[in-house]
């Protein structure tokens, strides 16, 4: 028999459908040590309840080891030792107090009111997009290109100031960020090829605070300009670091969880034809979709001190890594966890996280998701997978989600 460890998330068959995996090792252990992940180890926190204790205890650091300075080979350009420096001071990966300075210079445009403001907006776009799509497949379209990656990227960029909606250079410039991130077999492979990258998403976003420098914009990069200037971030690399991540983690998880949730319609008949009936139900049922797919199926912890966690006994310097989506999963939370239930209730699902670091664009990317999905159930008719048996998705386990997602659709 096969060794049982959370290493084989990586092979193609885990990519398509990690479950199967999740519920062995949960059953297992819902916190339950792999030598094989992380730099010397890892606990793998696969249950629901220990997962979001987890997600609470200010123990557990939310800093990546493998991201600081020091741990770049030696002789590494300049420029990757910056993108190290940029990805290291970022919110995600900060604890207090540094993390709660930063998340008050990054909430104003998350709050609820200038998030719902822009509803009608989005519902406009969403439709122009699809208009466009519609248009020019001939019965078929990519979900992903014309649609999903797109309605994220003009919805965020429009609220933070950034200029483009989907571009392919800032698609690979998220996906560089991505895969170190999620630091599995290809972030340390190409490392100095994602790190370049990287370097090259800070120094755009370097030139759009140069912009609002010399010219005042009413948008929020002029705020943040202006927060630089009054001394509030550490250095412009903290600054820079966490614009790069705010568009990143803002439009990837998004569009994943618009094409997660548009997947799994066409795949239930009886689901599709229900939304169909009242598109307005996707609001009211995206928290199930999110659970039954997240698009954010992994996040980690540092221990800082010795903590006990689902039994276990964790040290300090010990990794943790917190699977959102086996927790998802898990029968001893969410009875036929295996099916999506539009009448499941209250979920509380984990996919924007639990704590100090529960997603500052919550708000927004549900909006974005209901909103586009609402859509897509609205303009396009008849719509089924062109290759219902395979799905193109993303190779990181850290955000599931196709990158491509080819629908068919009856032209008239």
């Amino acid at each position: 028999m096969a060794e049982l460890t959370m290493e084989r998330i990586y092979a193609d068959d885990c990519i398509d459908d990690p479950y199967p995996l999740f519920h062995r090792i949960r059953e297992d252990d819902p916190v339950r040590w792999d030598d094989r992940m992380g730099e010397a180890g890892g606990w793998m926190v696969t249950g629901y309840e220990p997962a979001v204790a987890a997600l609470m205890d200010t123990r557990l650091s939310a800093a990546r080891p493998q991201w600081l300075a020091d741990r770049l080979p030696t002789g590494a350009e300049p420029s990757h030792t910056a993108a190290m420096n940029a990805l290291y001071q970022q919110v995600v990966t900060s604890d207090p107090p540094a993390h709660d300075r930063i998340r008050r210079e990054l909430k104003a445009p998350f709050m609820p009111r200038p998030v719902d403001a822009m509803a009608e907006r989005i519902t406009a776009t969403a439709h122009r997009l699809l208009d466009t799509a519609i248009a020019d497949g001939d019965g078929e379209f990519d979900l992903m290109a014309a649609y999903g990656y797109a309605l994220p990227a003009l919805s965020l960029g429009r609220l933070l100031g950034v200029p483009g909606g989907g571009d392919q250079e800032y698609l690979h410039w998220m996906l560089c960020l991505g895969l170190l991130l999620d630091d599995g077999p290809a972030s340390r492979e190409h490392q100095p090829k994602l790190l370049g990258g990287v370097h090259e998403f800070v120094e755009f976003f370097r030139g759009l605070v140069a912009e609002r420098r010399d010219g005042r914009r009413d948008d929020f990069l002029q705020a943040l300009a202006d927060s630089y200037t009054g001394g509030r971030w550490a250095d412009e690399a903290e600054l820079l670091g966490n614009l790069a991540f705010l568009l990143t983690a803002g439009q990837i998880s998004t569009a994943h969880q618009i094409g997660n949730s548009v997947l799994h319609l066409l795949r239930d008949p009886e689901l599709y034809e229900r939304v169909r009936a009242d598109p307005t139900a996707v609001a009211r049922m995206s928290a199930e979709l999110m659970r039954f797919d997240s698009s954010v199926q992994l996040t980690k912890r540092r221990v800082l001190e010795p903590v006990e966690l689902g039994g276990h006994q964790l040290s300090t310097g010990e990794e943790v890594f917190v699977w959102i989506g086996a927790a998802h999963r898990d029968p001893a939370q969410y009875p036929d966890p295996d099916r999506i239930d539009p009448d499941r209730g209250e979920v509380g699902h984990i996919a924007f996280g639990r704590g100090i670091h529960f997603c500052l664009g919550a708000r927004m990317g549900k909006l974005v998701h209901d909103l586009a999905v609402q859509a897509f159930v609205e303009r396009v008719r008849r719509p089924r997978l062109a290759t219902p048996d395979k799905v193109d998705r993303s190779i990181m386990p850290t955000f599931r989600g196709p990158y491509r997602l080819p629908v068919r659709y009856d032209v008239h």
